[in-house]
């Protein structure tokens, strides 16, 4: 085979390359405007949801993720879940979640983010909540971000688990939990005043920002520029 042969063959194997490597470059920066369209659908319907504050459960609406409700009713602290390896501010610690009785029927309601003992043998000193309470926060359900099926957990209670599962839950508990739960940010006392559990509430509708997601989509969309500008190039110049 003559060189200028061989030339020609990696010229259109080089163009093929590059075809190709564009073409997965402009698709991962459309997944990731589309990602961020996504969240910022989610966070439009969310704000909107939560203008209106729900006092009672009969009172929800069909769609229930970010709802904001208020609900009264106790607590029962013998059954604290523990959520593991949970970072805030670099400390890792857990996501606290209790059952709530509110109506007649039972809630699961994160309290917020407690840092961890020095070593995993102890379990963070969790306070008793006895009384009548107000839990103020949003509708969720269990994150997708974690595995739901196959949750690893601990015999006893407080119960440190590696996912937050509805069903096994009820399971290990007894109780008939709602297959939501309400994230919550304020609880109140009999007295109507804000009382501190000594949880961080930290959750958030959303890991990533659209902002984050749009970025990183000009970025790919970048990438891809500078491959064909690139190819161009070396094409015009007949390196290849």
């Amino acid at each position: 085979m003559s060189s200028s042969n061989i030339r020609q063959i990696r010229r259109i194997g080089f163009l093929v390359f590059t075809l190709a490597m564009t073409a997965l470059l402009v698709k991962l920066g459309m997944w990731q405007m589309s990602r961020g369209a996504e969240k910022e659908a989610l966070l439009s319907q969310m704000a909107e949801r939560s203008q209106q504050e729900v006092i009672a459960l009969a009172s929800l609406p069909q769609e229930l993720k970010g709802t904001r409700v208020k609900l009264t009713g106790q607590f029962d602290t013998s059954k604290s879940v523990l959520l593991d390896n949970q970072t805030f501010e670099g400390r890792v610690g857990y996501r606290w979640f209790l059952p709530f009785r509110s109506d007649n029927q039972w809630i699961l309601v994160e309290l917020g983010w407690v840092a961890a003992p020095a070593t995993r043998d102890t379990l963070p000193t969790l306070p008793t909540l006895e009384g009548q309470f107000s839990v103020t926060g949003t509708i969720d359900f269990p994150s997708d971000r974690v595995v739901l099926a196959q949750v690893e957990t601990e015999n006893g209670w407080p119960k440190r688990v590696q996912s937050v599962e509805i069903q096994g839950l009820e399971q290990a508990s007894g109780l008939s939990l709602k297959p939501w739960l309400i994230r919550g940010d304020v609880i109140s006392n009999s007295n109507g005043e804000s009382f501190s559990t000594g949880a961080k509430p930290i959750w958030e509708p959303v890991v990533m920002k659209p902002e984050k997601h749009y970025a990183y989509a000009m970025q790919w969309f970048g990438l891809a520029l500078v491959v064909v500008i690139g190819f161009g190039l070396w094409w015009r110049k007949g390196r290849i």
